[in-house]
């Protein structure tokens, strides 16, 4: 007697998958970073350029257009100097991140504090916009309803399908 049959052998990919996962994971991250800068900036009024200017790092790694025009002499490159931010993608351990710093004094106490109500006497105050700007919570509302959409790439894709014909 005799038989014929078609087998079907699988082979994952890994390398394949793992390639497209720090991709798609690369982008989700500077994006979200996207989200979360036009969320945060919103909420920090512009005087001397010196607030925005801290975001200026993590801004240009996104691609996000970050225009100051400040309404007074310009103290963007002050600002500049007191803030650090970058977007990190390190698949090796599997951490997709993104983070933002700043020492600038008075954009850390307006971000908890109304200057013009609880001054903090080593800065200035009496302001037009006064606080709390709260942006943090605004960027932290904005990073996590983009995280639930956020998906893995499809593991199908990196499936290798080999046919064999017995006969």
């Amino acid at each position: 007697m005799k038989f014929k049959a078609t087998l079907r052998s699988f082979k994952f990919d890994l390398k394949a998958y793992k390639d497209k996962l720090h991709e798609q994971l690369s982008k989700d991250i500077s994006h979200a970073a996207f989200l979360w800068l036009n969320a945060v900036l919103m909420r920090i009024p512009v005087w001397s350029g010196a607030s925005h200017a801290t975001f200026l790092r993590l801004s240009r790694q996104v691609g996000y257009q970050l225009m100051i025009q400040p309404r007074v002499v310009s103290r963007i490159s002050y600002g500049q100097r007191q803030g650090d931010g970058e977007v990190v993608a390190d698949p090796a351990k599997g951490q997709y991140t993104f983070n933002y710093e700043t020492t600038l004094a008075h954009l850390v106490h307006n971000e908890f504090n109304n200057a013009n109500v609880t001054p903090d006497p080593t800065l200035f105050y009496r302001l037009i916009q006064p606080g709390p700007y709260s942006f943090q919570q605004a960027g932290l509302k904005v990073f996590l309803k983009y995280a639930k959409t956020v998906r893995l790439p499809s593991p199908w894709q990196s499936l290798k399908v080999k046919t064999h014909k017995v006969s």
